[in-house]
């Protein structure tokens, strides 16, 4: 939690790649949505069901999971899959999780890096040799590791609270239902070209925002709003439903290019 001391989440429908027909024009998407969530610092990418579409949640998740991984974990935690056919031609995050390969004896006691637990005890985190956990976890299972000595090398399981910078996002599936009702997030804020015009509510939701630890940004389909996929009953489910392109010249705008906007004016909004 590294957004102004607040948890910011996105939230996006399983259908937000219906617009594409192949595998790479998904897989592109899907990376520069990684990219503004990463920028942004983003902690949790919700994917949730739009009843009224072929989703494709595994895909999203799956994608959205493999660029937020660290390289040197990728081969173990994911194999061969044809889903993840293109994505080594996005660019990298290159978040602070992502750390690069160093050799054991410039180490620090107390440096976090993220591991994959092997079947003997011991974890990779991406360097030549392996520290010993202290305990059996089970063969692979991603772990956030801090070093507890180097002579020999040892590590421990800690949680991401540990962790005082940005450390990537997690991902989760949940029901239309279930966001809006995600007591996780104390400010929701639904994006509609329906919704009030930012300069409109720009104070209520700049105070609104000042007084929440938690915030999510709610978006829409490439075919269908927040108000076709929730219902009417939208500005009654959330805090605010805001257009963010309130004089928009084109046809559309991409899901993609709305999160890069949402994002930017939350951002806006801890200055």
């Amino acid at each position: 939690m590294t957004f102004s001391n607040r948890r910011l989440g996105v939230a996006l429908p399983d259908t937000v790649l219906e617009e594409h027909d192949s595998l790479r024009e998904k897989t592109v998407k899907l990376g520069t949505i990684a990219r503004s969530c990463a920028i942004y610092g983003v902690d949790t990418i919700i994917v949730f069901r739009d009843p009224k579409g072929r989703g494709e949640s595994r895909l999203i998740t799956r994608v959205l999971e493999y660029l937020e991984t660290p390289q040197y974990l990728r081969r173990s935690l994911f194999g061969f899959d044809e889903a993840l056919k293109y994505a080594g031609l996005l660019p990298p995050l290159r978040i602070p999780s992502h750390k690069p390969r160093v050799k054991v004896e410039k180490l620090k006691v107390g440096e976090i890096r993220e591991g994959v637990t092997l079947s003997d005890g011991r974890v990779n985190i991406g360097l030549e040799k392996h520290p010993y956990l202290g305990q059996h976890l089970g063969a692979n299972k991603r772990v956030t590791v801090r070093i507890k000595g180097t002579t020999p090398l040892t590590g421990e399981v800690v949680g991401r609270e540990a962790v005082h910078e940005y450390w990537g996002y997690a991902l989760d599936l949940r029901t239309v239902d279930e966001l809006v009702e995600d007591e996780r997030f104390e400010l929701k804020i639904a994006t509609s070209r329906y919704g009030n015009a930012i300069r409109s509510v720009l104070g209520n939701l700049r105070g609104a925002f000042e007084k929440a630890s938690s915030v999510v940004l709610i978006f829409g389909s490439p075919s269908r709003g927040l108000f076709e996929i929730v219902g009417k009953g939208l500005p009654s489910r959330v805090q605010f439903v805001v257009n963010l392109f309130g004089e928009q010249h084109v046809e559309t705008v991409r899901t993609e290019e709305a999160i890069a906007a949402g994002l930017y004016l939350v951002n806006t909004l801890s200055v």
